[in-house]
């Protein structure tokens, strides 16, 4: 759960805005932030919540404090790209398309050795779950049939993914598909917003099902890796499909 949603308004609030600041670039690459003062006047915060926010935004890699020199923006390199708070305001302020481009290259990493080891270490209960999962995917896909997907349609989508991570009983998987989830929602938004889109890949889910549940791991690894390679493509159309508009206007 992100810090934002756990602590008092007035932290959440002081929080999001420096945080939203320094993401945005408000300060530049590697800039100095104002000293306390000049901070808790502009943020209308008091000192003892500014040095709250301020130990937490050092903990989530994006400032650093040295005696004599001040508090100081980190290159973005050393930002905790996994925090929940940090993915929004990237979310925010980033270019989307290369954001979503570096997380399904994360994916491409994990989640292949995630539906492998489903396919190795899932219970009878995990299996039957995958394939519901999957039932509901589908019926989502009935649905809405070639136009764009919706919530609803996206979160049968979710859940599908994160029963595979879970259903790999690895528990270094399983954190991973707790850490990823909250980027892949929107990362499915995205990809999934053209028509068409999230009806042609249910094939390619409903394979990596199938072979979980008969504990096929290469075939599961195999569609798990061609999904995202799918993904990926659709990302790369529709990148291509907005350049052709902007350039049409």
């Amino acid at each position: 759960m992100p810090e934002l949603a756990r602590r008092p308004s007035l932290f959440s609030h002081t929080l999001n805005q420096l945080g939203r600041q320094i993401v945005s670039g408000h300060y530049g690459e590697s800039g100095m932030i104002p000293p306390e003062p000049r901070l808790c006047e502009q943020l209308g915060a008091s000192r003892g919540v500014l040095r709250e926010v301020l130990r937490v935004l050092s903990q989530k890699g994006l400032i650093s404090s040295q005696p004599k020199v001040g508090i100081r923006v980190e290159p973005e390199r050393n930002w905790n790209v996994m925090d929940l708070d940090v993915l929004n305001w990237l979310w925010e302020f980033g270019p989307r398309t290369s954001y979503i481009r570096e997380f399904l290259e994360f994916r491409l990493i994990f989640e292949p050795a995630a539906a492998s080891a489903a396919a190795r270490n899932a219970t009878e209960a995990d299996r039957k779950k995958i394939l519901d999962l999957y039932a509901i995917l589908a019926e989502e896909s009935d649905r809405i049939s070639d136009r764009s997907s919706d919530e609803r349609a996206q979160d049968a989508d979710l859940q599908f993914h994160l029963a595979v991570f879970r259903a790999s009983r690895n528990r270094l998987l399983v954190y991973t598909g707790t850490l990823i989830g909250h980027i892949m929602r929107q990362q499915i938004a995205v990809t999934t917003s053209t028509p068409g889109v999230f009806r042609d890949a249910v094939p390619l889910h409903q394979q990596m099902a199938k072979a979980i549940s008969r504990g096929d791991h290469r075939e599961a690894e195999r569609a798990a890796r061609d999904n995202v390679i799918w993904t990926q493509n659709a990302l790369d159309r529709l990148n291509l499909e907005h350049q052709a508009a902007l350039a049409g206007e």
